[in-house]
C-alpha cells in the first residue's frame, strides 16, 4: 500500500510541476502578447498625434494664403475649406502640403500675390472647421487586438485558456476607444504651378544650361577643327573646352560644380543618383570629343591621341570600362568614345572606330 501511495504521490507531484511550468510559460506568452500590442499601440498613437500636429501647422499656413489668392472667395467658404482644398490638390500628404507652403511663399515674395494661379470655379464651399479636416486627413489608428486564433491559447494543460481575455478592455482604457471620425471627400483646388515664379525660374535656368552645354560642345568642335588646320594640337585649349562641356553638363543635370581648383569638383556627397548623373556627363563628354576628333579627321594630328588618352584617364574615376567578355559584345558593336576592357593584358581601350584595333589608344598602356 505504501508503495502505491508513493506512486500516486509521485504522479501528482509530476502533474503539479507540469501545471506550474505550463502556468509560467502561459503567463510569459500572455505578457509578450500584451507588451507587443501595448508598444505597437503606443507608437501608433504617438505617430497619430505628431501627424495631427504637423497637419494643423500645414493647414494653418495654407489658410493664410486665402487673402492673397487673387480670386473672389465664395460666400460661406472658411479658411479651413480653402486650406484643405489646396492641401488635397497638392497631393493630400503632409510632405506635399509643406512643399506647397514653401513654393507659395517663394512665389508671393517675388510676385506679391497669387493672381492667375487658382481657377475660381474650383473653389467649393464646405463650411467645415479645421478640426474636421484634420480628423479627415489623419485617421485615428485602430487599437483592435489582432492575435491569430491558434496563438490565443496557453501552453500544455492551459492550451484552451484565452490569454487575450481582458486585453482589449485594458487597451481601450489606456488609449481610449474614441470613435473614428466620419470620412468625407475633399475637392482639390487646381493650382497652375507652371505660372509660379519658382517654376519659371527653374525652366529658364534649365534652358540656359541647355544652351550653355550646346555652346560648349560647339566650341570644342571648333577647337578640334582649328587643330586640324594648324597640323598640331593645343592641349590646353582642348582640355579647357572639355572641362567646360563637363561643367555645363553637370549643372544641367542639377549637380553643383566647383572649378576653383582648376579641375571640376562635384557636390555629390554620397548621393548615388548624383554620382550616376556625373558618370553620364563624363561619358557623354568623352564621347563627344572623340566623335568630333573622328568627324574632323583630326585623330592623326600630332598630340591628339595622347590628349584623348589623358581625357579618358582623367575620367576613369567616373567611367567604368565595359567588359566585352562578360557582356558578350563583339567589336562590330563598339561605340565611338566608349571605353572597353580588353583581354590583351595591356589595359582598357578607348574606341575611336574600326582602326582602333590596328592603332589602339590604351588608357593605361603605352600608346
Amino acid at each position: 500500500m505504501s508503495v502505491l501511495r508513493g506512486f500516486v504521490t509521485g504522479i501528482a507531484k509530476s502533474v503539479d510541476d507540469r501545471l506550474k511550468d505550463d502556468m509560467r510559460r502561459t503567463a510569459e506568452r500572455s505578457d509578450r502578447v500584451r507588451e507587443y500590442h501595448v508598444t505597437r499601440a503606443s507608437r501608433k498613437e504617438e505617430r497619430f498625434e505628431e501627424d495631427q500636429r504637423e497637419l494643423q501647422e500645414t493647414l494653418s499656413n495654407l489658410a493664410s494664403f486665402m487673402d492673397k489668392s487673387g480670386v473672389e472667395i465664395p460666400e460661406g467658404m472658411t479658411k479651413a475649406d480653402f486650406a484643405a482644398q489646396l492641401y488635397s490638390g497638392a497631393g493630400g500628404t503632409i510632405s506635399s502640403g509643406k512643399q506647397l507652403v514653401s513654393d507659395l511663399r517663394t512665389h508671393i515674395s517675388k510676385a506679391g500675390d497669387m493672381k492667375g494661379l487658382i481657377n475660381q470655379a474650383n473653389l467649393v464651399t464646405g463650411g467645415k472647421g479645421m478640426g474636421q479636416y484634420i480628423n479627415n486627413f489623419v485617421r485615428r489608428p485602430s487599437t483592435m487586438i489582432k492575435v491569430p486564433e491558434n496563438l490565443r491559447g496557453g501552453v500544455g494543460f492551459l492550451k484552451k485558456a484565452d490569454i487575450t481575455k481582458g486585453l482589449q478592455s485594458e487597451m481601450d482604457a489606456q488609449f481610449g476607444a474614441t470613435k473614428q471620425a466620419d470620412k468625407f471627400d475633399v475637392s482639390g483646388i487646381s493650382l497652375d504651378r507652371s505660372k509660379m515664379v519658382g517654376a519659371k525660374e527653374y525652366s529658364l535656368a534649365m534652358e540656359k544650361e541647355k544652351i550653355g552645354l550646346k555652346q560648349a560642345k560647339a566650341n570644342l568642335e571648333t577647337t578640334l577643327k582649328e587643330n586640324l588646320m594648324k597640323g598640331n594640337i593645343d592641349n590646353a585649349q582642348v582640355n579647357k573646352d572639355f572641362k567646360t562641356v563637363i561643367v555645363s553638363g553637370a549643372q544641367g543635370a542639377g549637380v553643383a560644380v566647383d572649378t576653383s581648383s582648376g579641375s571640376p569638383v562635384f557636390d555629390i556627397k554620397g548621393s548615388v543618383e548624383k554620382f550616376k548623373a556625373v558618370q553620364k556627363v563624363y561619358q557623354d563628354s568623352l564621347k563627344n570629343v572623340v566623335e568630333n576628333a573622328v568627324d574632323t579627321k583630326s585623330l592623326d594630328v600630332p598630340g591628339m591621341r595622347q590628349t584623348l588618352k589623358s581625357l579618358a584617364l582623367g575620367a576613369s574615376k567616373y567611367i567604368t570600362p565595359i567588359d566585352t567578355v562578360k557582356n558578350k559584345i563583339d567589336p562590330s558593336q563598339f561605340v565611338v568614345g566608349q571605353v572597353y576592357k580588353t583581354t590583351s593584358g595591356k589595359g582598357s581601350i578607348l574606341w575611336t572606330g574600326p582602326n582602333s584595333m590596328d592603332n589602339p589608344i590604351y588608357i593605361t598602356g603605352s600608346k
